[in-house]
């Protein structure tokens, strides 16, 4: 399998204060393999760690210990090549306050090696793609939240990038902006199989786009693989909630496949199963077998918010 990111024993700390001086690891140890076309997510707490390691990746900070491959390439050896295939957007956007948008876009499409009609009708399609043609004008410093955050992203797609670093890239936006950048997150994604790593607050977010999710906690990564499969070794699964009457095999059901526990009050019971779309029927051909007859049903999904506080606490 080829990949697009390779971290390996990755450590970086940051020291502050005087004459006292402060030690925090920010990252202590860090494994993450990427593959090349994918779309991962990080998920963790304020702190975790996420944005030091987008920052690793982008070139824009260096670590004490451990390899770094992006794209095929050693980061440290190959920075300025990389700069050219990678680009990153941050949640936090900052730009040149005195220039507007188009100069903004103008400015990093020069710096990316964009020259003549090339520059110019990439800049306009952003100023379209990302709806930023009414403020092209616009000075940075008199943008709202919700406009600096899409010229951030317009920033990110100028150089078409083959990795893509998404640090939030949704925070501060109106509900139907955020939904029109997911749009157009994916279809970077799906036309061009641009491999995507994303840090999101957002875990519904993150559950409709991400494949797979990492989760860092205190800069060490705790978990990773896909949303179903985290919540299965959480034993997050999903819980059904039956109103019945007649006589309750609980002992038959605890034995069932995906089943982890039974909780009878009176005459409702609160069945928690892996996943209630593989366990649903074969409960239902239970209850009607043992003539137990459903007047109500309900079921509750866990979702990545479970999977956020089970590793958080």
């Amino acid at each position: 399998m080829n990949y697009a990111i390779e971290v390996r024993g990755l450590w970086k700390t940051f020291v502050s204060g005087w004459p006292r001086r402060r030690r925090k690891e920010a990252l202590k140890g860090v494994d993450l393999f990427v593959p090349e076309g994918a779309f991962w997510g990080i998920l963790g707490p304020n702190g975790a760690g996420k944005t030091t390691l987008l920052s690793i990746l982008s070139n824009l900070l260096t670590p004490e210990e451990g390899e770094v491959r992006v794209l095929g390439m050693d980061i440290r050896t190959h920075a300025m090549e990389l700069c050219k295939r990678i680009n990153l957007s941050s949640g936090h956007a900052n730009f040149l306050w005195s220039m507007t948008v188009r100069e903004n876009l103008v400015y990093y499409a020069m710096l990316y090696g964009l020259s003549g009609r090339r520059r110019q009708q990439r800049v306009e399609d952003l100023l379209y793609l990302f709806d930023l043609r009414d403020s092209a004008k616009v000075r940075f410093d008199e943008l709202s939240t919700g406009m600096k955050q899409k010229l951030s992203l317009a920033k990110a797609f100028l150089n078409e990038p083959d990795l893509l670093l998404l640090d939030e890239p949704t925070v501060g936006l109106d509900p139907d902006v955020a939904r029109r950048v997911r749009e157009l997150i994916q279809n970077q994604h799906r036309e061009r199989e641009t491999t995507i790593l994303m840090t999101t607050h957002n875990m519904r977010e993150a559950e409709t786009l991400c494949e797979q999710i990492a989760f860092i906690k205190d800069g060490t990564i705790m978990a990773c693989g896909r949303p179903q499969d985290l919540k299965r070794n959480l034993r997050l699964g999903d819980t059904i909630l039956i109103t019945f009457h007649g006589t309750l095999p609980v002992p038959t059901i605890e034995h069932m496949p995906g089943v982890y526990s039974v909780q009878r009050t009176g005459s409702s019971c609160r069945i928690l199963v892996d996943d209630h779309r593989e366990r649903l029927l074969q409960i239902l051909d239970l209850f009607s077998s043992k003539s137990v007859f459903i007047d109500d049903l309900r079921i509750q999904e866990s979702d990545l918010e479970d999977v956020f506080i089970a590793f958080a606490r």
